[in-house]
This record gives structure tokens, C-alpha cells and sequence, in this order.
């Protein structure tokens, strides 16, 4: 999926683009410094292998994260933008799921909940969120005080492998244009018939 246009309305479908490829971008160089800080391995703190905006059927790559938009609401219009165009900002319902896999009980528990970590981490950082793509200067937010955090049951798989997942819950905002075609615009010149005087000189 490519950088939207600006002056047009982005979507749920872009609200889940934005989000996922920005923690796709941010997390393995957050996650090495998080290794770093508490002291852990790669098997104790593993980078996500996939990085998804749909649930899929069944997971196979461990750990993952999926990105998904729940709802909209509200739409409130703040101002004009650009030629007078209707600016609105639109709040959209978002979970970011994690899921993780290994064996024994206690250490994928310690396993989602660090990576859980991690992500509320780079949800968090304003400045990272909103200046990732150098290509789009991004009019994005979370609200900060609408992060929740849910845990899942443990499930057992296969002999000692274990499946734990969570996913944090919080509001996206996205300023939003409404792009008009101007009233009366000129699109065009036709000067095959155009009458032009004749400024020969007559004698």
C-alpha cells in the first residue's frame, strides 16, 4: 500500500497501514535496546517475524502482531483545508494484538508481557509515530489516556509449546479532508474556433 494523497479522506484501511508499518520500522531497534537494558537474549526478547493489519485463520510465525480498527467515531469538524475544503478529525478504535509461542509456561508469559511492553513503548513515543515516513508528514496521534492492555489464557499446543497473546486497545485521531473539485474551474483551453481579430494592417 502506498502513501495516501493528502487532500483526500485516508480510512480505516490506512489508519491499520500507518500503524503497522511504523511499528515494523521502530520495534527491531527498540527491542535491541530493551535486550539491552534488561539483560536478555534474542530467544528471551525475539523481534516479530510478522507484522499483519487482518486476523488471519491460523497463525505459523512467532512471535506476530496484527493491527486491526474496530470503529470510527466521532467525526468532528475542526476547520478549512486547503481551497476551502472541509478538515475533519476522525477518531478510530484500534487494537494491536501480540502473539508469542514457545515452550513452558512461565517463559511465554515473560515473553508476551515484555514484547507487550515494548509495543506500548513505541505506541507511546509521539515523536517516533509522527515522523517515521520522511515521505509523509503524518497529521496522526494516539490518545494516550484511551491504552488499555488485555491478556490472554495460556494455550497449550504440543507437548511443552505453550501460545500466550495480548493486545493493547486505544484511539487513533487522523485529521481528514474532504477534497471538492472547485466550483467553476477552469480545466481546459479549446482555441481551434476561437475568433481572433485580424490585426492585419488594411490599406
Amino acid at each position: 500500500m502506498s502513501t495516501p494523497v493528502t487532500d483526500l479522506m485516508h480510512g480505516a484501511q490506512w489508519a491499520k497501514y500507518y500503524v503497522n508499518t511504523y511499528l515494523n520500522s521502530d520495534l527491531p531497534n527498540r527491542i535491541n535496546r530493551y535486550r539491552s537494558g534488561w539483560n536478555l537474549d534474542s530467544n528471551e526478547l525475539p523481534t516479530p517475524e510478522f507484522f499483519l493489519t487482518f486476523e488471519p485463520i491460523a497463525l505459523d510465525h512467532w512471535p506476530t502482531i496484527i493491527t486491526v480498527c474496530l470503529s470510527s467515531s466521532p467525526f468532528e469538524r475542526i476547520m478549512q483545508g486547503r481551497q476551502g475544503d472541509p478538515l475533519y478529525r476522525v477518531t478510530y478504535s484500534m487494537r494491536t494484538y501480540i502473539w508469542t509461542k514457545t515452550e513452558g509456561s512461565e517463559a511465554v508469559t515473560l515473553m508476551r508481557d515484555r514484547l507487550t511492553t515494548v509495543v506500548r513503548s513505541s505506541l507511546m513515543d509521539k515523536p517516533c509515530l509522527t515522523r517515521y515516513d520522511s515521505d509523509f508528514d503524518a497529521d496522526v496521534m494516539i490518545d494516550e489516556s484511551s491504552l488499555t492492555e488485555e491478556f490472554s489464557d495460556l494455550t497449550l499446543i504440543k507437548g511443552d509449546r505453550v501460545l500466550a497473546g495480548a493486545y493493547l486497545g486505544y484511539n487513533l485521531i487522523l485529521n481528514e479532508v474532504i477534497y471538492r473539485d472547485q466550483i467553476a474551474a477552469i480545466t481546459g483551453y479549446d482555441i481551434e474556433n476561437y475568433n481572433i481579430r485580424n490585426t492585419e494592417e488594411q490599406y
